[in-house]
């Protein structure tokens, strides 16, 4: 069975994924609250002035009315897809961290252990340049090795 794309299989290194999401969410938390705080604020105190100044009939400001808590559900929705948006872009960016990461630990446990490989990351990753300088580390202490043996 393919389970490639469970959500559990995103938080490889959970320690490092949770605190990079915690430090994404809480830093974009604040602005939007705030933005959305404003903007609401605003609209409101502008349609409160039309509907109490102005000689509008009792529909028209119901309407009015209506619409301001139209206006302001749609700014809260708006707002929580972006944070949604975020954390999830969070989620998938943190992943390709933190494969690297776990994969470079598993590599250097099975090197440790006397297997012959080389590191190597998905496509996607991040930090692909580790992986090609590794290599050359790892093939350079090899020869080194080998020449220590042969003496």
């Amino acid at each position: 069975m393919d389970n490639r794309r469970k959500i559990v299989n995103y938080f490889i290194e959970p320690g490092f994924q949770v605190r990079y999401l915690a430090f994404l969410i809480g830093s974009s938390f604040i602005p939007i609250l705030v933005t959305a705080a404003i903007i609401s604020y605003f609209l409101r105190q502008n349609y409160l002035l039309l509907v109490n100044y102005a000689a509008l009939d009792p529909d028209i400001t119901s309407l009015l009315m209506w619409e301001l808590k139209f206006l302001i559900a749609i700014i809260g929705v708006t707002f929580f897809c972006f944070f949604a948006a975020i954390t999830v872009l969070g989620i998938v960016f943190s992943h390709r961290i933190a494969g690297v990461i776990y994969k470079t630990r598993k590599t250097c446990k099975e090197i440790a252990s006397g297997s012959d490989i080389e590191l190597k990351f998905r496509d996607k990753d991040e930090f692909q340049d580790l992986a090609d300088d590794f290599n050359v580390m790892l093939k350079t202490l090899r020869n080194k090795g080998t020449t220590v043996r042969a003496s």
